[in-house]
């Protein structure tokens, strides 16, 4: 049994890792373009800057989660010191290695007397890239190959953890752009953000129904689902709290967006996105649990 703080650990993990993955990419894409004005360059200097500070202080609290499960300190040295090949070791060191070059990044925007050449950025970024994909899958990763948990012993679980990490990744950036100065200058780019956060939920919806249909074929992950389905246990909060919280509510206002055309953000919906990916971890744990006694 998974406890809170590894569901928080794995959950921040995630996100953060998704805020940095949504940054890097924008950034290498936005400095790769040659249109752009200083005014642009400058705006986005600035949210950059936040967006990776903002990265880094999910993945902190992440550590600091991890460090809380395991109870002492020396336990959590253990891990780096004395690595034994598992997941957990695995995605200790993703962590760590994600934590230090989102802290270089971070320094590199903030600290102006520290200045780097374009290729350290560039290099630093799309080493940051591969490493936030790899922490959201590994949390995906990490339940579904606990084979004592039928409902989490599911080929669709990583896809979808790691596109709800992703998701919610989307809409934290989102949640950062409209208090950043000058951010008009910037709409082209959140617009093509709120499409590519469309696309990211109708494949986590898509993923969610690959994930229900694969639990129901397994007749020793059934009990499971019927907890996480049932009203009378997770039901409520897996089909509110996630699929209503998760997926619909930012799904419709990105769409009632696009229709309307609205240049702002629905700020709710992002917020609700996020703790959907949240509601949906604790669910899925909570489920499980049930087969394990």
């Amino acid at each position: 049994m998974l406890g809170s703080f590894v569901v928080l650990y794995l959950f921040l993990g995630g996100c953060g890792a998704g805020v940095l993955l949504t940054a890097t990419a924008w950034s290498l894409l936005f400095h790769c373009t040659r249109t752009r004005t200083r005014q642009q360059t400058c705006a986005f200097a600035m949210l950059l800057g936040r967006l990776y500070a903002t990265g880094f202080v999910l993945l902190v609290v992440a550590a600091l989660c991890l460090l809380l499960d395991l109870g002492r300190p020396q336990r959590f040295l253990l891990l780096f010191l004395r690595p034994t090949p598992s997941l957990l070791s695995v995605g200790s060191f993703l962590l760590l290695a994600a934590l230090l070059t989102a802290g270089l990044l971070t320094a590199l925007r903030f600290v102006g007397t520290m200045r780097s050449a374009g290729w350290v950025r560039r290099a630093l970024e799309v080493v940051c890239s591969l490493l936030a994909v790899g922490l959201m899958v590994y949390t995906g990763l990490y339940m579904a190959w606990m084979e004592a948990v039928p409902l989490w012993n599911n080929a669709a679980l990583p896809l979808l953890l790691a596109l709800s990490s992703a998701s919610s990744g989307v809409a934290v950036v989102l949640l950062a752009v409209p208090f950043a100065r000058d951010n008009y200058l910037l709409g082209g780019w959140t617009g093509a953000l709120h499409r590519l956060h469309r696309v990211l939920l109708i494949l986590e919806c898509a993923t969610l129904a690959a994930f229900l249909g694969l639990a129901l074929s397994d007749p020793f992950a059934r009990p499971s689902l019927l907890t996480l389905l049932s009203p009378d246990a997770e039901g409520l909060w897996f089909a509110v709290g996630f699929g209503g919280f998760g997926i619909v509510a930012p799904l419709g206002a990105e769409v009632a967006r696009g229709l309307l055309g609205r240049d702002s953000p629905l700020l709710v919906a992002e917020v609700l996105c996020v703790a959907g990916g949240l509601i949906l971890r604790f669910c899925l744990v909570l489920a499980g649990s049930h087969w394990l006694g």
